[in-house]
């Protein structure tokens, strides 16, 4: 009866351990994601200072702001959980993004080809939602660590 104790109770130590391990490992925010469409034709660096509330999003795989083709966000408002952004692929190899609740700061970017939103669309009851962004050649993806690419089929994420 002892040894069965022992176990049990080292197996829960043990699964106790790993939950919080993983917990607070992967509630932390991605500073550098990379979006890519369904062909990897196209990506979209996302470089996050969440120390001064700064987003950037740029044309290409980058680790830095570029001189051109980004835009620089405002995150103040975005908070941790509601993290999300939206993208969808456009036929012309542009694009259109969405962060919800954050606030252009600056834009270098052709925006007849590359559409910059600060709010989610609304369902027809006024209720904002991503849902536009998980149709043919769109995603949506959380900042956060754990979060995974919805729906996963339609492009492809790279954290670092």
């Amino acid at each position: 009866m002892k040894i069965k104790f022992a176990i049990i109770k080292k197996t829960l130590l043990a699964l106790l351990l790993s939950v919080l391990f993983t917990y607070c490992n992967s509630s932390e925010r991605s500073d550098l994601i990379y979006l890519y469409s369904k062909d990897k034709s196209q990506v979209i660096s996302i470089i996050s200072d969440y120390n001064n509330n700064k987003r950037i999003i740029a044309l290409g795989k980058t680790i830095t702001q570029p001189n051109s083709n980004y835009v620089q966000l405002d995150i103040s408002d975005v908070t941790e959980f509601s993290d999300e952004i939206g993208i969808c692929w456009l036929s012309n190899n542009g694009w259109q993004i969405v962060n919800n609740n954050s606030k252009i700061i600056k834009t270098d970017l052709d925006t007849t080809k590359y559409i910059i939103k600060t709010k989610w669309e609304e369902d027809e009851d006024g209720i904002p939602t991503p849902i536009f962004y998980k149709k043919e050649n769109c995603y949506t993806v959380g900042a956060l660590n754990y979060s995974k690419i919805h729906p996963s089929d339609n492009g492809y994420v790279e954290r670092q």
